[in-house]
C-alpha cells in the first residue's frame, strides 16, 4: 500500500513552502477558494510520475474544460504549473515521506525563444499543429526532472515548446505506486459503467454506493445503441427496468464515479476534489460513510477537499468520535495563503471534533 506521512510543497502554482505532516488514512484538505486545495492533489500527483514527462503533462491540464475544444495549449498549461517570481529560471519542487522513505519530484528549466526545425517536430509526432516548412521561431522551455526515492534517482531532461503536443511523448515508464485523481466534474465525461463492467467485484462495490441512493438498484450493463454500434450504459432496477445512466441525476453519476475510483486507487492513493459536488447535504453521512469504509476495504489512503463545513461534519462523523476515545483515521488542514508562503494548520479529526464551533470559522461556508 502507497501511504504519505508527510508532503512539503516547495514551490508548486501559488503555493510556496508548505508542509502537511502527520498525514493519516483520511485527509481533507480546506480553506477558502483559491487557497491551493486543488494544487495540494496535485502536488502529490507529481511524486509519483516516474519522471515522466507525459503524466506531468496530463497533471497540468487537469483543470481545462471537459470539452477539449476549449482547452488551453500543451505549453501555456505547462507554464501555469510554476511561479511566475523569476522569469530567468523556472522551478517546482515536491518532497514528501512515502512508505517512510524519502520522496521528491522537482522540475527546473529556463524558457527561451529559439528557432526550431518544424521537420523534426512532424518526425517525431511531437506536433499535431500544421506548420511551415523549415525553421520557425517559437518559445521553449529546456530543463530537467529529477525524482528521488529511498536510494533510487532518476534524471529526465525535459524540451517543450508552444506547438508541442502529448501525442508522441513516451509514456511507458512505470509509475512508483498508484494514484486515482477524480475532478469536481468528474460524472460529467462519461464512459463511467463502461469501465466498470470489466471487473466484477469493482462492479459490486458501486452497485452498493448506487443502493444507498435506491436500495431497488440491481445491476450495471454496458449495451450497443440500436442505431449504431456507441455502447449505452444502463442501471437495472427492480421497478422501472433498464434504465438509461443518462436517465438518472448527477448525485447518482458522481456517486457510482467515486466508487469506481476506489476500487481503481486499491492499494494506493485516491484523490477526490471538492468531494460535495453534485451530492444533496440530506446523503452525505451515508455517502461520506461509504467512502472511508470502502478505502479501507481497498487499503487507499485518500485526500479529499472541500469547503464545505457539511461535508466535513460527515466525514468527522464517520470516526464516531462519541462513542469511541482511542482510534482516528482522519487529518485536517486548513490552507492560508500569504504573499511570502503557504500556511497550513493540522489537525487531527478528534481535534476538530472536540472543537468543532472554533473550527467552523476557518471554513468557507
Amino acid at each position: 500500500m502507497a501511504y504519505l506521512s508527510k508532503i512539503i510543497i516547495d514551490r508548486y502554482r501559488g503555493i510556496k513552502n508548505l508542509k502537511i505532516d502527520k498525514l493519516n488514512g483520511v485527509n481533507l484538505i480546506v480553506g477558502d477558494n483559491n487557497c491551493g486545495k486543488t494544487s495540494v492533489l496535485e502536488a502529490v500527483q507529481l511524486l509519483r510520475t516516474s519522471g515522466n514527462l507525459a503524466n506531468v503533462y496530463r497533471i497540468s491540464r487537469q483543470r481545462d474544460s471537459i470539452s477539449a475544444a476549449n482547452a488551453n495549449s500543451v505549453f501555456d498549461n505547462f507554464l501555469c504549473m510554476f511561479s511566475r517570481e523569476n522569469a530567468e529560471k523556472l522551478s517546482l519542487s515536491v518532497t514528501g515521506i512515502c512508505n517512510e522513505k524519502d520522496i521528491s519530484f522537482s522540475l527546473e528549466g529556463k524558457k527561451n525563444r529559439v528557432l526550431i526545425d518544424t521537420k523534426e517536430l512532424t518526425a517525431k509526432r511531437l506536433t499535431q499543429i500544421e506548420l511551415p516548412t523549415g525553421e520557425i521561431e517559437t518559445d521553449v522551455f529546456d530543463g530537467e526532472i529529477i525524482l528521488k526515492y529511498g536510494d533510487d534517482l532518476k534524471k529526465s531532461p525535459v524540451n517543450v515548446n508552444q506547438y508541442s503536443s502529448v501525442t508522441g511523448t513516451p509514456a511507458s515508464d512505470a509509475d512508483i505506486f498508484n494514484i486515482i485523481y477524480v475532478a469536481p466534474f468528474e460524472h460529467l465525461r462519461g464512459n463511467i459503467i463502461n469501465t466498470i463492467v470489466k471487473n466484477e467485484s469493482f462492479k459490486q462495490v458501486c452497485i452498493r454506493a448506487l443502493q444507498l441512493f435506491d436500495p431497488d438498484i440491481e445491476d450495471l450493463m454496458v449495451f450497443k445503441s440500436d442505431t449504431g454500434n456507441r455502447p449505452v450504459e444502463y442501471i437495472r432496477h427492480k421497478q422501472l427496468g433498464d434504465m438509461p445512466l443518462s436517465s438518472y441525476g448527477d448525485g447518482i453519476k458522481k456517486v457510482l464515479s467515486l466508487a469506481n475510483a476506489i476500487a481503481q486507487a486499491s492499494n494506493g492513493i485516491l484523490l477526490i476534489d471538492e468531494v460535495e459536488t453534485a451530492i444533496h447535504k440530506k446523503y452525505y453521512d451515508d455517502i461520506l460513510r461509504f467512502i472511508v469504509k470502502a478505502c479501507k476495504t481497498f487499503s487507499v489512503q485518500v485526500f479529499i477537499t472541500t469547503h464545505s463545513i457539511e461535508a466535513i461534519d460527515g466525514l468527522l462523523a464517520t470516526q464516531d468520535y462519541d462513542k469511541q476515545s482511542e482510534s482516528d483515521d482522519i487529518c485536517v488542514c486548513t490552507i492560508k495563503k500569504a504573499s511570502d508562503a503557504s500556511y497550513s494548520r493540522v489537525l487531527s479529526g478528534r481535534e476538530v471534533y472536540e472543537d468543532r464551533e472554533a473550527f467552523g470559522f476557518e471554513v468557507r461556508l
